[in-house]
Parts: C-alpha cells; sequence; structure tokens
C-alpha cells in the first residue's frame, strides 16, 4: 500500500460505517468484504422464475438480465464496464445479458486499498480484481447448489456437484440432460451458504477478461437514460445555486435578502467560517443563479488574501528554493561531490502552475433533509464514504437515517473526492422545510473554488563522465502539500504525493533509472500559499515527471547520446521498464528520420501500481508561429488487461488532457482571486488540435492489474518539451508551455 493510501485509510478509518440491511450479512470473499442477501422480498419466497438478489454486486431478474452492482463510480473511465466483466467472467454469464447500476454508499463497496467506499489514485480493477472475480464464483456455486436442491424441475436436482455444468446463464444437470435458468434458481440460492473457496473457471482460459467488450455505461449515455447528478429531478424538487467569495479566505461580514420568493441560505466551510451563500428558488436553475448573483454581500478580507497572488506566490517560492527547510525524499551517496568532479555538469530549474480540475459537468449535489428523521443524496460524488460522513456531521442524525445515491459523474479528475459540494448541499437542504433541493454551483463559481492542482517549482544538477555515463543527480523542489492542507502533514515530514515520480526513496512512484551511484532529493514545504489544494488527475506526478524527465533529456545532449540509448543504458535489462522503452522505440520508428520540419521526443514514467508508460510526441512549427502536435506514440505495460479498448480509451484521454494542461492551462491569482472563471479562458484540446494517438499494450507476462486511469498523463508534457528542444534548439522548463497559442473557439 503506497504512503498516501495509507494516509487516505488512517483518516477513514474515523469515518462511520452506513448500516448494513437486515437481509445482509459478511460472507467470505475481498477480505470479509463480500455482502450476500436473502431474497429482494422479504418474508415469503417469490414465485419459480422471479429471481433475486445474490449478493451486494449481483441481481438476477425475471427477465434473466444479470445486474452487477457498481462499488465504484462511473465518471466516464469504464470503471462499472470493467467491474461487472470481472464478475460476469465467473459467474459464465453472456455479456449481452449483462447491465450495470451504480452502488449506493455502504461498507460492503469499500475500496480495500482505501478501505472506504472511494474512486481514485487509479485503483478500482486493481482493489476489486480477485474480490470481485471470487464474487462471480461464489454466485455461481450457489445457483449450482440451488439446482442441486431443486424440486421444481423434474431430473435438475439431486446429483453430486460434478455432474453439473454453469454456461450462458444456465445451470445443467449432465446426466439427465434438465437445466433451470439463473432466473429460475436465484430465489433459493441467495438463501444457501456462502461457499469460501470457488473455483475460478477463468483463471486457466479466460472468455470474457481481456476482451474489448463493449461498455455497458455508453448506451444509457447515448440514449439520454443515464442519470447524472446534474439530471436529478425529484417530486416538488427546489433549485438553488451557490455565490462563493470573490477571494481566497474571505468570509462573509453580512449578506442582504434575495428577490421575492427565494431563501438565501448562508453557508459554512469545514472550519465552521461563512463563506457564501446558497440562493433557493421555486422555480428553475437559472432562476436561482440570478438570484444569488443579486444579493448585496460586504465580504472580508483574511490576512493571506492580499498574498495570494501569482507574482508575489513565485517570489516566495523562489526564495525557498534558495534557503528554505528541505527534508529528504532520498539520499544515495554523495551526490553533490559526484557532480562536481563530473566531465559535465548541468543544471536546471523547472516550473508547474496551480491547475483547475474544469470537469465538464459542474459541481452539484441535491439533497432532502426532513426535520430530526431523514437525510437522503444524490451527487456525482467519487467519496461516498466522506458525503455519507459529510452529512452525518452536518445533520446529527443516525447512520440508519443517511443515505448516498451516486449518479454518473460527468468528470472529475480528482475535484469531486472531495466533500465541500456536498456539505453546501445539506446546509441549504437543511433549509426548505424537508423539500428536496438541488444545488448548483454556477461555472465560475466551480472555477474560483477548486482545489487546485499545486504549483511547484524544481531545480535538478546533474553530470556525466567522460563515456557520457550518469555519475549522479540531485533535486530540490519547493510546493504546498494536499496532506497538510488535510491536516496528515506531521511537523518536519515529507509528503509523498509532492515528490512522486521525481526521486524517492521507495514505492512504485519511485524512478527506475539508476541515474547513476549517488542521488540526492529533498522537498521545501511552501507553507505560506494558503490556495486550497486537492488531487488532480496523475497528482504529482503531473508536474514532477515533466522536471525529471525534461532534465534527462538535457543530461542525454550534454553527453552526446541520443535520449533513448540514453535511458536504456540506465535500465536494468529484463524489466518492465526496459521492455516498454524497446517497444516504444520501434512503434515510433524513432531510429527513422523525421519529416523535414519535425522532430521526435521522448518520456517516460511509471506508478499506480506498477503501470510503466512510455511516449513518443512528434512535433512540427514554431515557438513564435505556434507547435503542433501531429502524432503520439505511446507503450503501456498495466500487466493483465480486462478490456483493451478501455485501456485504449484511458490512455488517450490521459494524452489529451495532459497535452492540453502542458501546452496552455494555468491558473494565476491576483490579490488574492482566481483570475480564470470559465474554459473562455482556461482552454481544452480542440480537435482541430488533437494529435493522432497510437497505443501499444504490453502483454501481461503474469503480472497483475496497475493502474490505467492516470498514468497517461504524465509523460506527454516532458515529451512535447523534449520534441520541442529536438526541433528549435529552444529549452521550454515552465509550464505552461506555449500558454499564448491555445486554439480558440470557432476552429473545429
Amino acid at each position: 500500500m503506497s504512503r498516501r493510501a495509507e494516509h487516505i485509510e488512517s483518516f477513514l478509518s474515523e469515518l462511520p460505517e452506513a448500516p448494513l440491511s437486515r437481509r445482509a450479512f459478511i460472507g467470505g470473499a475481498l477480505g470479509g468484504a463480500l455482502v450476500l442477501a436473502v431474497p429482494m422480498t422479504a418474508g415469503k419466497a417469490r414465485a419459480a422464475g422471479a429471481g433475486g438478489q445474490i449478493g451486494a454486486f449481483i441481481s438476477i431478474g425475471v427477465d434473466e438480465m444479470v445486474t452487477i452492482i457498481s462499488p465504484s463510480a462511473e465518471m466516464g473511465q469504464g470503471a462499472a464496464s470493467g467491474l461487472a466483466q470481472l464478475v460476469a467472467e465467473e459467474l459464465m454469464v453472456d455479456w449481452a445479458k449483462v447491465k450495470i447500476q451504480l452502488g449506493d454508499a455502504t461498507p460492503a463497496f469499500a475500496n480495500k486499498l482505501f478501505q472506504s467506499q472511494g474512486t481514485a489514485g487509479s485503483t478500482t480493477i486493481r482493489a476489486w480484481y480477485d474480490g470481485l472475480r471470487k464474487s462471480g464464483a461464489q454466485a455461481r456455486e450457489m445457483l449450482v447448489a440451488a439446482a442441486i436442491a431443486d424440486t421444481t424441475v423434474s431430473g435438475l436436482g439431486g446429483a453430486p456437484r460434478n455432474a453439473y455444468t454453469a454456461a450462458r446463464g444456465v445451470i445443467t444437470n449432465t446426466r439427465t440432460g434438465k437445466s433451470a435458468t439463473y432466473g429460475h434458481l436465484a430465489t433459493a440460492a441467495a438463501t444457501l451458504p456462502v461457499p469460501a473457496n470457488p473455483a475460478l473457471l477463468g483463471e486457466a482460459s479466460p472468455r470474457l477478461i481481456g476482451q474489448s467488450l463493449k461498455r455497458l455505461d455508453i448506451p444509457p449515455k447515448v440514449d439520454g437514460s443515464a442519470v447524472f447528478g446534474i439530471d436529478v429531478r425529484l417530486p416538488g424538487m427546489l433549485h438553488a445555486a451557490v455565490r462563493l467569495s470573490p477571494k481566497i479566505g474571505q468570509t462573509i461580514n453580512s449578506a442582504g435578502p434575495g428577490p421575492i420568493g427565494t431563501t438565501i441560505v448562508k453557508l459554512k466551510d469545514a472550519n465552521g467560517a461563512w463563506v457564501g451563500i446558497a440562493a433557493v428558488s421555486s422555480g428553475t436553475t437559472w432562476d436561482a443563479m440570478r438570484a444569488a448573483r443579486s444579493v448585496n454581500i460586504s465580504w472580508k478580507d483574511a490576512a493571506h488574501t492580499s498574498a495570494t497572488d501569482s507574482a508575489k506566490m513565485k517570489l516566495s517560492a523562489q526564495r525557498l528554493l534558495t534557503s528554505g527547510t528541505a527534508v529528504k525524499a532520498r539520499d544515495k551517496g554523495d551526490a553533490k561531490t559526484a557532480i562536481e568532479s563530473a566531465a559535465k555538469k548541468i543544471s536546471a530549474t523547472y516550473s508547474a502552475p496551480y491547475l483547475a480540475h474544469a470537469p465538464m459537468e459542474p459541481l452539484n449535489a441535491t439533497a432532502q433533509v426532513t426535520a430530526g428523521r431523514h437525510c437522503e443524496i444524490w451527487a456525482p460524488t467519487q467519496n461516498p464514504s466522506v458525503a455519507f460522513a459529510t452529512a452525518k456531521s452536518i445533520t446529527g442524525l443516525n447512520d440508519a437515517n443517511i443515505k448516498v445515491h451516486t449518479t454518473y459523474l460527468g468528470g472529475a479528475f480528482g475535484r469531486k473526492f472531495e466533500a465541500d459540494f456536498i456539505s453546501y448541499a445539506v446546509q441549504t437542504a437543511m433549509a426548505t422545510g424537508g423539500k428536496p433541493v438541488k444545488v448548483t454551483w454556477p461555472r465560475e463559481e466551480d472555477f474560483s473554488h477548486d482545489l487546485y492542482r499545486p504549483a511547484s517549482l524544481c531545480q535538478l544538477s546533474g553530470g556525466v563522465d567522460s563515456t557520457g555515463r550518469p555519475v549522479g543527480i540531485t533535486s530540490r523542489s519547493v510546493s504546498q502539500s494536499i496532506y497538510a492542507d488535510r491536516g496528515w502533514l506531521a511537523p518536519n515530514s515529507l509528503d509523498p504525493s509532492a515528490v512522486e515520480g521525481l526521486l524517492m526513496n521507495t514505492g512504485d512512484e519511485s524512478v527506475a533509472y539508476s541515474l547513476g551511484d549517488s542521488q540526492f532529493a529533498e522537498w521545501v514545504f511552501d507553507s505560506s500559499s494558503k490556495v486550497p489544494t486537492g488531487w488532480w488527475r496523475s497528482v504529482g506526478q503531473s508536474f514532477n515527471v515533466f522536471f525529471l524527465e525534461s532534465f534527462i533529456d538535457e543530461l542525454a545532449s550534454a553527453a552526446g547520446k541520443d535520449p533513448i540509448a540514453f535511458r536504456k543504458a540506465m535500465l536494468p535489462n529484463g524489466s518492465r521498464d526496459i521492455e516498454v522503452l524497446k517497444r516504444l522505440e520501434a512503434e515510433s520508428g524513432w531510429n527513422t528520420k523525421p519529416p523535414t520540419g519535425v522532430a521526435r521526443g521522448v518520456a517516460m514514467a511509471r506508478g499506480f501500481g506498477g503501470t510503466v508508460v512510455g511516449e513518443v510526441a512528434e512535433v512540427s512549427g514554431s515557438i513564435a508561429a505556434g507547435i503542433k502536435v501531429r502524432k503520439v506514440t505511446v507503450v503501456i505495460d498495466c500487466g493483465t488487461v480486462i478490456n483493451p479498448d478501455n485501456v485504449r480509451s484511458q490512455v488517450e484521454s490521459g494524452v489529451i488532457q495532459g497535452m492540453a494542461a502542458a501546452m496552455w492551462q494555468e491558473m494565476p491569482f491576483s490579490a488574492g482571486a482566481p483570475t480564470k472563471r470559465n474554459f473562455g479562458a482556461y482552454p481544452m484540446m480542440r480537435m482541430s488540435s488533437a494529435p493522432a494517438i497510437s497505443t501499444i499494450i504490453m502483454p501481461a507476462n503474469g503480472n497483475p492489474p496497475s493502474g490505467v486511469g492516470e498514468p497517461g498523463v504524465p509523460p506527454i508534457a516532458p515529451a512535447i518539451g523534449n520534441a520541442i528542444a529536438a526541433l528549435t534548439g529552444t529549452r521550454l522548463r515552465a509550464m505552461p508551455l506555449l500558454p499564448n497559442s491555445a486554439p480558440r473557439g470557432g476552429d473545429d
């Protein structure tokens, strides 16, 4: 378990657990997390063929459709379909008979890497891989046991286990040829004992795992039946919109009334400070937004508000880079002496800005709180456990009186792991007299009240000997701490998310390169900056891989070496890292001469459970006239692959998002205020700017599944930067690389 996961586990271990219903009990899979349920109709058995629920994850209907209930959030990453594929593999059903349903908050759906029901860190498949296959196998064996005991179908029951087969949703007695469908047997099966260690039939010869099956969430998204948070509609529902402080740290001095027919609710943050309002309307969301804007509010600055300014914060970070108190991240040999004695030595400073998450679906949540009795929430949340705990803290209700329903998420990227939007919805609902209320954040509030990806500044030094071999490397970086913002950082300790992908002592986020016999890395916590921070897709790797992989290219240039040859010489023979790099070299045509006016750049990274990704970017143009990324070749080793098409989709989305962030995106601050408040000033990738992407998936070679959702992001920034340096001779060391070259509206 990574240090980040350990901290999350420690934090979430203090949260209350939602109670299990009386029709559920704990079984044996997933480390004690499989919940098997008796028939859905309590008190009497259903008629034969009516179906029933077998477990927290599996429901079989009268139409023989098998519904897999997803324990993880579905935010476009294909998690729900991937998890259903794991269950269906061992349940022995046809994919055409499988549906998915998003699970509500419950301890049965706890991600074992977090010990809570959270979807983050590219953990979904690796957390559930063993357990959900076992769950499918357990359900299959319970259906077989129900067939053995069956007396309603002549010739079906009574034979020993080895006389029965399960295939395509049917249990067959091979001695008599008699069979029964899963729907016929499900009600009886749900009452039977849970087998402890059922055989995994797909282990030796998988039917579904490894196949590019059609994702189950796509049809409802196309036909409009999928319910995102923004789509929730309830009888008698009111609409509300938030208006929060225009500057970082401000609180309310006073707030006037809203227009006639609206209710104004003052909102508290987690520290109990009044930070904004929600305007509640019986009309539409647009009515609520207009009402919120019309309220006369007087704001009070915090002591740090005026200091939250990009120019001031950059100067502070530069001072800390020189003189701040540092914490060691890696200390091997005497790197400084080794570099001083090197034949060639270089030093470079890199930087990365604050970034907004910018999901296409703005923050929203619907809540209903009836006086002292019940709280129910419908929300696009990555973190139902914390949503549940937040509701309990605010309402004071018992666990049994709180429900959290997870909807589809229209993007998240880490932002919807937080609970501020849940808190504001619950606070607003408590003022509506028991009526449900949907609380929507205007886009400008979403952008200007994010928990931003931290800015970072990093100085790297290194040297090579007379043969071009690296002799040592040092890094010193400065950034805020996501951990400190949550009270997780002990004094003088390291925030691993601040240095992952750079130079660390241990963990799968540490680099694979030898980088000489001497390495030293340290990190300075910038406690002076008060910008709220959070996890952004690929977290620290999103900037640290840019720093390190760009610098490695600079070392290769100093050594007079080809960038890929230089990297291969620092990787162990036979390692997953070097095999990815060799395949990337071949697939990208690295050793062929590119067309005139075109150059290539390479970068790689590893992490998220052991995934290795290498990327080559081909660029053309000029810095003055604009750089065009023509093509990106990606090779990924993510262990056992559940759905190859979904892996490619995630890798490509990571390249697209990482490319936009690398080239154009940043969140500046001026006198306490975030200055980019909508997509017009915060450019996203457009089709006309998107490169051709070729993704190659390495064979598993016996390795378990590792992360897919985030690993495609980190290498693209340095790959582009290295290609630009090769093309133009100019090294760009600050992201965004080309802030003034962003595509504008109307060019698609």
